[in-house]
């Protein structure tokens, strides 16, 4: 069974967004890309229900992932979230709870960790549907 789908790439950061983006692809993903969080809630907005898991960098200038979760929430626009930072899982954890979180990966990501992370975020999804 084909785990690839479509994933929405949330990265202020021009090298840091490439960089992810070619992991990706080379894993056998589709990929959507948006440069922050106003980007990636327009995304949303039009392409929610196609897009399997959205990898959101937790600190960007404009909306911060926290503000981008907190838009969605309030739309009514339900993907799975992989936060990426370079912060440690427990500090995330703490700033984001009460969010629904499916997976974290902390920058820099290798591509092993990156593949298990968004794998096991599709797992999840699909015994939950």
């Amino acid at each position: 069974m084909s785990l690839a789908g479509l994933v929405l790439v949330v990265e202020d950061e021009d090298a840091v967004r490439r960089y992810t983006v070619s992991l990706l692809e080379e894993l056998g993903f589709t990929v959507l890309q948006a440069i922050d969080g106003i980007e990636a809630i327009e995304v949303l907005r039009g392409r929610s229900t196609e897009i399997d898991v959205m990898l959101l960098d937790h600190s960007m200038p404009g909306l911060s992932g926290e503000e981008v979760l907190a838009e969605l929430k309030r739309e009514g626009l339900t993907v799975p979230v992989v936060l990426t930072s370079g912060y440690d899982r427990t500090s995330l954890e703490r700033r984001f709870v009460g969010h629904e979180i499916a997976g974290y990966l902390q920058k820099p990501f290798r591509l092993e960790t990156l593949d298990e992370t968004i794998r096991a975020v599709l797992a999840d999804r699909a015994q939950a549907s």
